[in-house]
């Protein structure tokens, strides 16, 4: 005769209770009920052979146990009185199945089938009851739950026991969590070991143990054959610990296992569900939290894997194939204006004084558009998966919609000047470009993106980078731009209007610190409050004006703790008046009159418009080494002079006391920095670019 210990932290539903009572008898089972519950509520007739009732005052308890108890988790607390009732360790010892019944019993449930190595452990009357059949038909497992003593071959079982494993009282505990953590890595059927590994994956993210839950998956997927069955373990892993705001170091290797069964989807006729993969690869390895959300990004230092991860992957490379052009770009015809298509995608911030610029040229015919103006162009842009299927053949109608929109305005066109290398780029190479030029400017953030890889850079005439140092991460992490059919390559600077900005300083300009634009994880304004905080040390007439808005953070966890920890360093500096916010503004111009010294604390930047713009008003700019660059062949360093690019908060404050020690020394160096930026960067220095760049004039 088999026993069945049923352990609950609490009254289990009676009318389930007497259901499973009744099965186990008509096997001639015996059960035994132990934990805390109502004990009128059970009734002696349903012929239950034990119903025990833990004590909860620790009268049975040592006094060190009862202490411990007493400030313990409440699930570690019915544990301490479980474990410490000498009739209940009795009936686990001599049971042959333990169920815990519900959250409460879980972690007492685990401790128990520790201590009997023979017995079999699961979760819930339902998984008790098909475990109990099972054993009378000879096929239950040797072993189910961690701890025991050894590892036989598993079953479906395993699987309804995964919960127990994945609970957080089990995962909380050291120990607990090592043996949990190990089981998925026996010899185990595949879809058990994938819903273990997810159960304990579940448990461990949700007490915020992230990395040991990538680890596991890590360690798990080295041992599934299945290219399916890794891709969506690590997948799951990676993704989790992303919307966490942490990036795991499984970011690359889950966007191969993807990329793996893309292939091999492929390679059997499914194109459709190769690219649903291939998307789900590309939407890891250029996840935002990885790369924008976060003071550092893999890729700057990893760009060579980046490259790889496309090329390497037959379906990377299928999907991401030359198209090349049917004819080559036409001389402009000389009876008629230069035709200029000028396509954004929802940002025309750098493009007012270009659209200015050709509107009043009168050997220029200007048309302007602006796709997240037309829905159905919109949605088409942003659909990469049917973009990816597309190219692997298995949605024409894709191209065929494409075609559809773009061609009026391709066939209308001499050139076509697409701002931002996002998603409107993309779309417009998807399709033969005619005899139309084709011009794509790539500013910063989109080299972190997916979309650069899925721009067909063959249709691209010329690509502009607004930075040296953007191009050179851009060469070496897109492969197709240093193929045969590579576009030509530009530096040309954001065109701005600077000559409104020289407007004469406020009273106590001098010494005030200002920044322009706070609202990304990229501008990193916790340095700014560290450079006020050094400054102030030495000389507390110092403050920090911080221009813009608050940081987004409905973008990810990342930018959320990140502003969280702003907010948290700000107010004491804000109280005594050492920083002030003043929000965002229309009128950059007048805010910059209060500003004696422009500072840039970013990571990260292409061009920074608001050190150029504060360059142009007389404050002297004092430039981070931005961290994504520092130490490469160009940087801020390369971008502006030398001697305005500091590496640490100390440097800084040390830049801003130098060049602010009296009034003469500042009025010299605002001199000089006005200068340089209006010698660089102003309209009519930087328009000719475009001239040149479009074939005008």
């Amino acid at each position: 005769m088999r026993d069945v210990l049923v352990v609950v932290g609490r009254t289990p539903n009676t009318d389930i209770l007497q259901t499973f009572v009744g099965e186990m008898k008509k096997l001639d089972v015996r059960v035994h009920l132990v934990g805390t519950f109502a004990q009128k509520q059970i009734d002696a007739d349903w012929g239950i052979d034990t119903v025990h009732r833990v004590a909860t005052d620790g009268a049975n308890l040592d006094w060190r146990t009862r202490g411990r108890a007493l400030h313990a988790h409440p699930h570690e607390r019915f544990w301490a009185y479980v474990g410490g009732d000498d009739k209940v360790l009795r009936l686990a010892e001599a049971a042959d199945v333990i169920v815990a019944v519900d959250s409460k019993a879980y972690y007492s449930g685990w401790e128990l089938a520790r201590l009997n190595a023979a017995a079999h452990a699961c979760v819930g009357f339902g998984a008790a009851q098909r475990l109990v059949r099972a054993m009378e038909e000879g096929r239950a497992p040797s072993v189910s739950v961690p701890g025991a003593a050894q590892a036989g071959p598993a079953s479906d079982q395993l699987s309804d026991g995964a919960l127990l494993l994945g609970h957080e009282k089990v995962l909380g505990n050291r120990i607990g969590s090592a043996v949990a953590r190990r089981v998925p890595l026996l010899p185990l059927p595949q879809q058990t070991r994938v819903e273990v590994t997810r159960s304990v994956m579940t448990g461990l993210f949700g007490l915020r143990e992230a990395r040991a839950a990538v680890a596991t998956a890590r360690a798990v997927a080295q041992r599934l054959r299945d290219t399916r069955a890794r891709a969506e373990v690590l997948r799951t892993a990676t993704r989790r610990a992303l919307s966490q705001g942490l990036t795991p170091d499984t970011l690359l290797a889950s966007a191969e296992a993807d990329l793996a069964h893309a292939d091999s989807l492929f390679a059997a006729g499914d194109a459709g569900e190769a690219a649903v993969f291939a998307h789900h690869a590309l939407q890891t390895a250029f996840h935002r939290v990885a790369h924008i959300d976060q003071r550092e990004s893999p890729l700057p230092k990893r760009a060579e894997e980046f490259a790889r991860l496309v090329t390497a992957s037959t379906v990377g490379a299928a999907a991401t194939a030359p198209q090349g052009r049917a004819r080559p770009a036409a001389d402009q015809e000389q009876d008629r204006p230069r035709r200029l298509l000028v396509v954004t995608d929802g940002n025309d911030n750098f493009l007012g004084l270009i659209r200015d610029h050709y509107e009043s040229n009168p050997d220029v015919e200007l048309r302007f558009l602006d796709i997240a103006d037309y829905p159905g162009i919109k949605r088409l842009a942003n659909d990469r998966r049917r973009l990816i299927a597309h190219r692997l053949g298995a949605d024409p109608m894709y191209g065929f919609t494409a075609e559809q929109h773009l061609r009026p305005y391709l066939d209308w066109a001499d050139t076509v000047f697409i701002d931002w290398c996002a998603a409107a780029a993309t779309l417009f190479t998807g399709v033969d470009p005619g005899t139309a030029r084709i011009v794509v400017r790539l500013h910063s953030y989109e080299v972190f993106s997916s979309w650069p890889r899925l721009t067909d850079f063959s249709r691209v005439d010329d690509l502009v980078f607004v930075a040296e140092h953007i191009r050179d991460l851009a060469l070496r992490s897109v492969p197709a731009l240093t193929g045969p059919q590579a576009p030509r390559t530009h530096i040309v600077d954001n065109g701005m209007d600077l000559s409104g900005f020289a407007l004469p300083k406020n009273p106590g300009a001098r010494f005030t610190v200002g920044m322009v634009g706070i609202g990304q994880v990229a501008k990193d304004p916790l340095w700014a409050l560290r450079v006020i905080q050094e400054l102030r040390r030495r000389d507390e007439r110092y403050r920090l004006v911080m221009i813009g808005g608050d940081l987004e953070t409905r973008s990810s966890q990342a930018a959320a703790a990140y502003q969280r920890s702003f907010q948290r360093k700000l107010a004491p500096l804000v109280k005594e008046g050492a920083v002030e916010r003043r929000g965002a503004t229309t009128d950059v111009r007048g805010n910059l009159r209060d500003v004696g010294v422009i500072l840039s604390s970013s990571v990260r930047e292409g061009c920074h418009v608001g050190v150029m713009e504060g360059a142009a008003s007389g404050a002297v700019p004092v430039v981070r080494d931005w961290p994504f660059f520092a130490g490469q062949q160009h940087g801020a360093s390369t971008l502006y002079p030398a001697d305005w690019v500091v590496s640490t908060p100390e440097a800084a404050a040390e830049r801003i006391l130098a060049v602010t020690t009296d009034e003469e020394t500042w009025a010299e160096h605002r001199r000089e920095s006005e200068k340089h930026a209006l010698a660089s960067w102003d309209w009519p220095v930087v328009r000719g670019e475009f001239d040149r760049l479009f074939g005008i004039g």
